[in-house]
């Protein structure tokens, strides 16, 4: 690792500067192309992961049905949560960890050794578990309803199976990340996703194997990755365990377990308890909305943080490290909230076009107020970022915890009165609680002064988006407006509160270094 004044890896070199820094008096410019660059690398898997999965939806639907949707949800489910149990968290820190240490030997080590231990641990828990599935398939995946109890049993093996093979993959694509590899990751994970969804197409549609086909196709995918990234680790690194190097990496990653669980439970109690509450055709419905909302989030939040640790992790000045974490957030939420306002406005069109099965279109309900949520959920991810550089994770904990208790009541409280309307508002209020506390957390520990003013102004002009969408709906089925009316509301609606965002929360020099920038893009491509 460099010491002094942090400098730009030599592929980033001849980058322009980013739109949007302009450097305090006083302050040094730092340029984010290279952030920016491998940002948007990053998103093209994803982005091609969406727009097949949009295209494939009402193949999905119509295969699965609402039962089997509903089961598929709590697979999901599961999956993270052993995968958090198994100590995906212990991966995660590996990037941190990466670029504490000074020698080439050192790092390996790091590499090495969290993923044989990692790896070692998934194969003897889930291959122990095997054995307890006809115990453990109703507590993951309730009692046959709709799907019969033979075939979840089927499931709940192939789940178990898929686990160890996950976070080997998950290792591989964390080297890769810390090695700053932004090509070859997304060459790899379009690969995978390729030959899924082809073996999906066969087992699912061909076949008729359900959620059972789902599963197998994500097992041949995952093994296939997961050899080859491991196998490679293995080899070129020399494959050793330093408990030198692995006890602080450990002790580092041991609060982010019980965090990662919270999270997990914030992401999924919600369609657990709509399982528990309404039955499984309800949670596929659920299920189906979430996905729609979570568009946005997964193609632009993932590849951004993907890109944004390593690269903040290798400021080594405190003072800098600050100012860019209270930056980079802003710009951060606004490009999340903006591409955001879309998916919340016109979700109601989204679930009609997308659903196979008619049964579905109900799910256009909950779809303005948890892609409203999920923008606050960006602002909470970004503002963990302090808290990791500082290596105090263990406040984490606290603000899951809370955030965690707070969704549960409000699940139990609302879904009987709303149904999976309640489970969405939940949601909505739970992502922004945890979205003050986050931020709260990470200025009384690493010192961040977050850029209230504007956040603020993006997250009011997101809220405002929101309330636009539901009474437009509301007044749509109760025939009040008819639909060309609604879609001129909403597009009318969308205008008005980007120019609002473009205006007002990004100044006059900020918007012309994004025009230049932009022309810049242009001209070389």
């Amino acid at each position: 690792m460099q010491t002094g004044a942090y400098r730009y890896p030599p592929a980033d070199q001849d980058e322009p500067p980013h739109p949007m820094t302009a450097p305090p008096p006083g302050r040094p410019d730092r340029p984010l192309g290279g952030l920016v660059k491998h940002s948007a690398i990053y998103s093209a898997a994803p982005v091609l992961r969406q727009v097949i999965s949009v295209g494939m939806t009402r193949f999905y639907t119509g295969w699965l049905g609402p039962a089997g949707q509903g089961v598929k949800e709590n697979v999901d489910l599961w999956l993270i949560a052993l995968q958090q149990l198994l100590g995906q968290n212990v991966l995660s820190a590996m990037v941190r960890f990466y670029y504490d240490q000074k020698g080439e030997r050192e790092r390996t080590g790091v590499v090495t050794s969290c993923t044989i231990l990692i790896l070692l641990a998934a194969f003897v828990v889930c291959g122990l578990a095997l054995v307890f599935v006809p115990w453990l398939t109703p507590l993951f995946l309730g009692r046959g309803e709709v799907v019969q109890s033979s075939e979840l049993e089927k499931i709940c093996t192939l789940l178990l199976l898929l686990v160890p093979f996950q976070l080997g993959t998950v290792s591989g694509l964390y080297y890769l990340q810390a090695r700053k590899r932004s090509g070859l990751f997304t060459s790899i994970q379009t690969a995978k996703l390729l030959l899924e969804v082809g073996l999906n197409v066969y087992l699912m549609g061909v076949r008729q194997l359900g959620v059972v086909g789902f599963m197998l196709s994500m097992l041949v995918g995952e093994i296939v990755t997961s050899t080859a990234l491991v196998g490679w680790i293995l080899v070129s690194l020399r494959p050793r365990i330093d408990w030198k190097l692995l006890a602080p990496v450990v002790r580092y990653a041991a609060p982010l377990v019980p965090v990662g669980i919270l999270q997990l439970l914030l992401h999924q109690a919600d369609k657990r308890i709509v399982l528990e509450l309404l039955g499984q055709n309800a949670a596929g419905i659920y299920g189906f909305g979430y996905r729609i909302a979570y568009l946005v989030t997964n193609m632009v939040l993932g590849p951004f943080v993907l890109t944004w640790q390593p690269w903040i992790f290798a400021v080594e000045d405190a003072a800098e490290r600050a100012r860019l974490v209270a930056r980079v957030s802003t710009y951060a939420v606004l490009a999340i909230a903006l591409t955001s306002l879309g998916v919340i406005l016109f979700g109601r069109e989204a679930a009609f076009l997308l659903a196979g099965d008619p049964e579905f279109f109900i799910a256009y309900q909950v779809v303005p107020f948890l892609a409203t949520g999920y923008v606050f959920w960006a602002l909470y991810n970004v503002s963990q970022t302090p808290l990791f550089l500082a290596k105090r994770t263990g406040r984490l904990i606290f603000v899951n915890l809370t955030a965690v208790l707070l969704n549960v009541a409000l699940n139990y409280l609302l879904i009987p009165l709303w149904g999976v309307v309640g489970a969405a508002v939940a949601t909505l209020v739970t992502f922004a609680a945890i979205a003050a506390l986050g931020m709260l957390a990470s200025r009384h520990s690493a010192g961040v002064h977050f850029e209230l003013g504007r956040l603020t102004g993006i997250l009011a002009c997101v809220v405002a988006c929101g309330v636009a969408a539901f009474l437009t709906d509301t007044s749509e089925d109760g025939g009040r407006i008819d639909y060309a009316t609604a879609l001129l509301i909403k597009s009318s609606t969308l205008i008005v509160l980007a120019l609002v965002l473009w205006f007002s929360v990004l100044e006059a020099g900020e918007r012309q270094r994004f025009e230049r920038w932009v022309r810049e893009r242009r001209r070389r491509a």
